[in-house]
């Protein structure tokens, strides 16, 4: 473990974590957009902070006709496109560190990156954010003409989930797969079936299994947490393309990852699973960690392996 995984740890340990677990408790019955509403205003000053003095030449560009869409890396020449599901539970956005994600991640792949901005709950609950990255992933295919063998479909946390929703979307309709899919720290059970729920609570540094069951009520409301369409893990993944999915062993969702992985392998899909030892929750978005170049560098070679140019 790097000198900047430690003190990235430390950190979260005694500012973000304590937030979240206070954030939970406070909650009142009936007031839970109190809860939601200081939880976005406290991590947009955090993304502000922590990409104020982020300089990149990759370009960046609104999409013409799409408000919620961005290019990141949209250059000629470029041989693949990665679709982008950014995570933050499908209540929260932090535009400023999923940017300066996409804006290493695009040109490593040698891809044009398409970020969305998803609508989220409690405005907007199940099923909208699914129905967005879906038919995000159908304007590339439909509407800009790009074949679905040189598309990348990838995510973190409720994006790792929003990735594998769209996977399940795209085999229920008259739509190719994508090339193959990478799931970073993927929630996949909204039954909290996964051990590590409960058994990591204490060990991860950044996330706490307080806040989830407050998170499923804002997004699921009354639908039933078990159907596969909700909860991937009860799916048939028989139909995926090339999956790669990365935790982190002392995370609250590590198992959420690890079962995908193994039931998608179990089903026949060429599925790959990287764990990493004791970094943090979606350490590979995180400029600054050599933990996060090196799982980079796993991405890539999948990438190549399964999207050649």
């Amino acid at each position: 473990m790097s000198w900047q995984v430690k003190v990235l740890n430390g950190a979260s340990r005694l500012i973000v974590k304590p937030l979240v677990k206070r954030a939970a408790k406070q909650t009142i019955p009936g007031q839970e957009w109190a809860t939601i509403d200081k939880l976005r205003r406290w991590v947009a000053k955090l993304d502000n902070f922590l990409t104020r003095k982020h300089e990149s030449s990759v370009s960046v560009e609104p999409v013409e006709g799409q408000p919620t869409y961005l290019w990141i890396n949209n250059q000629p020449g470029v041989q693949r496109t990665v679709l982008y599901l950014h995570g933050g539970g499908m209540i929260i956005h932090v535009p400023g560190m999923y940017k300066q994600w996409a804006q290493r991640l695009g040109p490593a792949a040698d891809a044009r990156v398409l970020l969305v901005d998803y609508r989220l709950a409690p405005e907007h609950p199940y099923p909208t954010a699914n129905e967005d990255c879906f038919a995000a992933y159908r304007w590339l295919v439909e509407d800009q003409g790009i074949s679905p063998d040189t598309i990348i479909v990838a995510g973190d946390s409720a994006g790792g989930y929003l990735t594998l929703a769209t996977l399940l979307a795209i085999g229920l309709s008259e739509l190719d797969n994508p090339a193959c899919a990478i799931a970073l720290s993927p929630l996949s059970d909204f039954s909290f079936g996964s051990p590590s729920m409960f058994a990591n609570e204490g060990a991860d540094p950044l996330l706490s299994n307080r806040l989830i069951p407050l998170v499923r009520e804002l997004v699921l409301g009354d639908n039933l947490c078990t159907d596969p369409m909700i909860s991937p893990v009860y799916a048939d993944l028989s139909g995926f393309p090339p999956l790669q999915v990365h935790v982190s062993s002392n995370e609250i969702l590590r198992d959420d990852g690890v079962r995908i992985a193994d039931f998608a392998k179990q089903q026949g899909v060429v599925s790959e699973l990287c764990e990493w030892r004791k970094t943090t929750h979606v350490h590979p978005i995180i400029d600054g960690l050599p933990e996060s170049q090196i799982a980079l560098n796993r991405m890539i070679e999948f990438i190549r392996r399964h999207c050649p140019a």
